[in-house]
């Protein structure tokens, strides 16, 4: 087990089974794990916490996935949080860090997390681990 105790991941998932899993998987392996169910309520949350990573499923009620993305790409202080995107749909969005087809198992999300936090893998400011907004 890998220690990230240090990064906060937003699973935003619509499916409880599969929620369920990611967020057990992620907290095992250390994560703070922040958990909305759809899209409204993920944008909520972005409004009190800014994650390390944003695991996006676009088939969301309230508020689709695609706009939970484009909403985090429209502003400075969240547009340069990697988003992995999680869906069974063809659409293919633009500026995102991967694209990952569901049905995907809990290690395949872990390895695309844990390369998106990598500082090599991704370009972002060393000082993005904050916590939370201002």
């Amino acid at each position: 087990m890998t220690t990230h105790e240090h990064s906060t991941i937003l699973l935003v998932e619509g499916d409880r089974a599969t929620r369920d899993m990611f967020q057990f998987a992620l907290r095992f392996e250390g994560f703070k794990v922040l958990v909305a169910s759809d899209g409204l309520g993920s944008l909520r949350v972005l409004e009190h916490e800014l994650p390390d990573v944003i695991v996006l499923d676009l088939d969301l009620s309230f508020v689709s996935g695609i706009d939970v993305q484009q909403e985090v790409l429209a502003h400075a202080e969240t547009s340069a949080i990697p988003i992995v995107v999680v869906t069974e749909t063809d659409w293919k969005p633009t500026g995102v860090f991967q694209i990952l087809r569901k049905p995907i198992t809990a290690d395949a999300l872990l390895k695309v997390i844990r390369k998106a936090l990598s500082p090599r893998d991704r370009l972002l400011p060393a000082d993005h681990a904050h916590r939370r907004r201002t």
